[in-house]
């Protein structure tokens, strides 16, 4: 081993270097590792490309987006209509390569459309489950699972040989650096053997087989023509990762580039992980909005609420279509989960242009609420309705309203004008109406607390915020986006969440949704004394003392399994072995608590 090889390998840093030509001269353990470039599966499979007969699994989270840059017709080699399916859709898909005479079995789910996408059925004698979860791309053949972890998009291919009823292909971490992405295989690419901890050699091709991204290779070849003397700490996304790099230039006598060296951030260091991090959500969160054309250039207050995870994109693209309209909007949803924000964001992209009032049903009671709301005759000025003419009013809590309140209500949603207290003539308004409420409403119309048609009318048109709890996902981009308000609020320097209590954000069922997280980390912040938080700073609300014993394991045991597989990204053999429990008692448990 020379002695470059030798001082890489006892290097914590993934690094790589080139030559003036661009091919890899020496690549070490950490950089093979972070792309991917190892193999640790358990099975093996000998390299080849797909054939004539051959039945092809797939599930991608957004076609076109890693995924081999595939497109509608690459999928006629499965027999898929093109027309049916378009770039950004999420599809699961069984089909025989090149075989006109097989009918395919798939699913869509428009880019525009939320939810969980699975398919489960029998096809040429084989049982199959595919699956698109949040962070989860899986495929199920026989008994065995094929299963990839994501943070942004990802696609699971799983090719069996029908007449010898075996897999002959599947696809792991690395295949964009591998070209084994479903497009270029059903184009007519090969891909590589696997077997246990087996390794792609790197060392004399270019680098661009290996690793992509168009800013990366600009600034690659910038340092080696000499038009840049470095880059350090760059942002990149490569291969799909977000990475923080430094490109170094090997010179010879003369002072010339003959070469680079990349160096990528120490896997070691506690406070470069959590820049990654960071790096990665903010990213994500980038390409989302880029991807996402049905928000405007002008709608970033609306884009940037919430998380895009696909419980919260469904209800945050229906809230936006309606925001369009001009109908009356009712945002229902725990305490806590941002209703008043969503009503903020909704009046910034709507079409109206006019005052924007907001009363909060619950701080007001009786005389005064009708005052407020619709005016007397001694003091016509005080009357919302009339002072938000040609715009919007906001009333929380609507289901706090009194019966005559709610008489009054119903008549101008119906009519558009209102009478004021002790008069006989109507005064018409032009006003939208946004309302919220933490309560069920169609619970208090059962209890007579509440007019059943003022009801019916308000949830004509109805976004329900699902509880946090919910939408995992979104937890990291809310973390960063609360992290940035709180500093900028109090203005004061970043602050970082070390690893453990990222994790511990992570695992907690938040009962108090947002509005919790808020208040959590503004404690951390205040608390922690250095630029890193850590997990004593955070802290939560135990277990309701409602819950049974038995409830309350049952949540730890949840809990315990979903850290295991996420330290382990979503690898099940090596979190099994984390656990030290049997294989057995592990699915089993995993079954229970629906992670499978």
């Amino acid at each position: 081993m020379d002695i470059l090889q030798h001082v890489m390998d006892a290097s914590s840093h993934a690094m790589f270097t080139m030559d003036r030509n661009g091919c890899v001269t020496h690549i070490n353990r950490q950089a093979k590792e972070r792309f991917g470039l190892f193999n640790h599966s358990s099975q093996s499979h000998p390299a080849g490309k797909l054939v004539t007969g051959d039945l092809v699994i797939m599930a991608t989270s957004a076609m076109g987006v890693d995924d081999g840059n595939l497109t509608p017709s690459d999928l006629r080699k499965l027999n898929i209509d093109p027309h049916k399916v378009r770039s950004g859709d999420r599809i699961v898909a069984i089909g025989v390569y090149n075989e006109p005479a097989y009918k395919p079995v798939f699913k869509v789910l428009h880019r525009s459309e939320g939810g969980i996408l699975r398919l489960e059925t029998v096809y040429q004698g084989v049982p199959i489950r595919v699956s698109i979860e949040p962070g989860l791309a899986s495929v199920t053949v026989w008994d065995l699972e094929y299963s990839i972890r994501y943070f942004r998009s990802i696609c699971q291919m799983v090719v069996v040989d029908r007449h010898r009823r075996r897999v002959r292909f599947w696809e792991e971490n690395g295949y964009s650096a591998r070209r084994e992405g479903v497009g270029n295989l059903l184009r007519g690419g090969s891909f590589v053997a696997k077997s246990p901890d087996t390794e792609m050699v790197v060392v004399g091709y270019h680098f661009r087989d290996f690793f992509e991204g168009q800013l990366f290779e600009e600034h690659v070849r910038q340092v080696l023509n000499g038009d840049v003397e470095k880059y350090e700490n760059q942002e990149y996304e490569i291969n799909g990762f977000a990475l923080t790099a430094s490109i170094l230039p090997i010179k010879s006598d003369d002072g010339q580039p003959e070469g680079v060296i990349v160096k990528f951030r120490s896997i070691a260091d506690i406070r470069t992980t959590i820049m990654e991090r960071n790096a990665a959500i903010q990213s994500a969160e980038r390409q989302f909005r880029q991807a996402d054309d049905l928000y405007s250039a002008g709608d970033n207050a609306f884009s940037s609420l919430f998380g895009s995870s696909t419980t919260m994109a469904a209800a945050k693209e229906y809230a936006y279509k309606l925001a369009r309209l001009d109908c009356t909007i009712l945002i229902t949803g725990e305490n806590g989960t941002g209703k008043t924000e969503l009503a903020n964001a909704l009046q910034q992209i709507q079409l109206r242009q006019g005052p924007f009032l907001t009363i909060d049903c619950s701080m007001l009671t009786g005389d005064r609420m009708e005052r407020m709301l619709f005016g007397s005759t001694d003091s016509e000025s005080e009357a919302a309705f009339r002072r938000a003419n040609g715009g919007t009013i906001l009333l929380e809590e609507v289901g706090e309203l009194l019966p005559s309140s709610q008489l009054r209500l119903l008549d101008f949603l119906r009519d558009k004008q209102f009478f004021p207290q002790d008069s006989d003539t109507p005064v018409r308004a032009d006003v939208r109406v946004f309302a919220t409420s933490s309560q069920d409403l169609k619970g208090l119309v059962d209890a007579g607390r509440f007019r059943a048609d003022l009801y019916y009318r308000l949830s004509a048109f109805r976004v329900d915020l699902p509880p946090l709890r919910n939408c995992r996902g979104d937890i990291p981009f809310l973390i960063n986006n609360l992290m940035e308000q709180i500093r900028r609020k109090y203005e004061m320097p970043e602050k970082y969440l070390s690893g453990e209590a990222f994790s511990q954000m992570l695992s907690y069922d938040w009962p108090g949704n947002i509005r919790e997280m808020e208040s959590v980390l503004e404690r951390a912040v205040s608390l922690s004394e250095s630029d890193i938080i850590y997990p004593e700073h955070i802290w939560q609300e135990t277990p309701a003392p409602q819950a049974t014993l038995r409830q309350q394991l049952k949540c730890a045991e949840r809990r315990i399994l979903e850290q295991a597989l996420l330290q382990c990204g979503g690898d099940k053999q090596r979190a099994m072995k984390l656990l030290d429990v049997s294989r057995t008692t592990f699915y089993d448990k995993l079954k229970e608590h629906h992670l499978t």
